[in-house]
């Protein structure tokens, strides 16, 4: 005769299997025009950020946007599950502290000098009796500080705008499309740019917590939006060399 503990056994195994749905993310980036912003309607938004959200939607996954100072939506997304931060640089010093989807898109890095300042310079190497502009956690002020340059921090790459402008830095290191946007917002006609001397790849990226399934759905998602000419088409909006 059957026991009652086989028969519930054969009920249980007999259930459909259930899929079990992502949970809701909870974005977190930074005013970093024109990759992500906060727009005139008070939505935050940007080339980064409409890539995020047609990624998010193909997927299937409901989500939250916060736009926070830089430090604070890193630390964040370290720490707190099902939350990830964009448009965040991958480097080697970061690698190991999220889980990775990308590339949303590159960010060539610049320097910048004051067009009638005495600076005028050939190459980084060129820089480094100077002191550059940064900004706190960025990967731009990390890659120069480790590489042995005098980089001045600020807490935001507006105020390196302004402190370039007043003479109290000699270069601004930040991201091209970055620099272009505060220059045009705050409209400062004094500012040259000089050179690119690196790329950074920007990423979303995602709490270590992050299932590898919802990593690697998120990752396909992305490749057949970059595939289809959907991240083309987004670019294409914002840039306009």
């Amino acid at each position: 005769m059957t026991s009652l503990s086989a028969l519930c056994l054969l009920c249980v195994l007999s259930l459909p299997a259930v899929a079990v749905e992502p949970p809701q993310l909870h974005l977190l980036t930074e005013d970093y025009p024109p990759f992500n912003m906060l727009l005139d309607n008070k939505q935050v938004g940007g080339m980064a950020t409409d890539i995020v959200r047609e990624l998010l939607q193909r997927a299937g996954i409901g989500y939250q946007i916060d736009l926070l100072p830089w430090q604070r939506a890193y630390n964040s997304a370290v720490l707190q599950p099902n939350s990830c931060v964009y448009s965040t640089t991958r480097t080697d010093a970061r690698e190991t502290q999220f889980k990775w989807i990308g590339p949303l898109g590159d960010n060539p890095w610049v320097l910048y000098a004051r067009s009638s300042g005495p600076v005028l310079l050939p190459n980084l190497e060129a820089a480094r009796q100077y002191r550059i502009g940064g900004y706190a956690g960025d990967a731009t002020a990390q890659y120069l500080t480790a590489h042995g340059f005098h980089v001045d921090l600020a807490s935001n790459d507006e105020q390196n705008l302004h402190k370039l402008l007043a003479g109290r830095i000699d270069l601004w290191a930040t991201g091209k499309y970055l620099g272009a946007a505060l220059i045009a917002r705050e409209k400062a006609g004094n500012v040259q740019l000089l050179f690119s001397f690196n790329n950074g790849s920007m990423y979303l990226a995602c709490n270590k917590g992050m299932p590898d399934s919802t990593v690697h759905l998120l990752n396909e998602h992305l490749q057949g939006m970059h595939k289809d000419g959907t991240v083309a088409k987004i670019n294409a909006r914002y840039l306009n060399d």
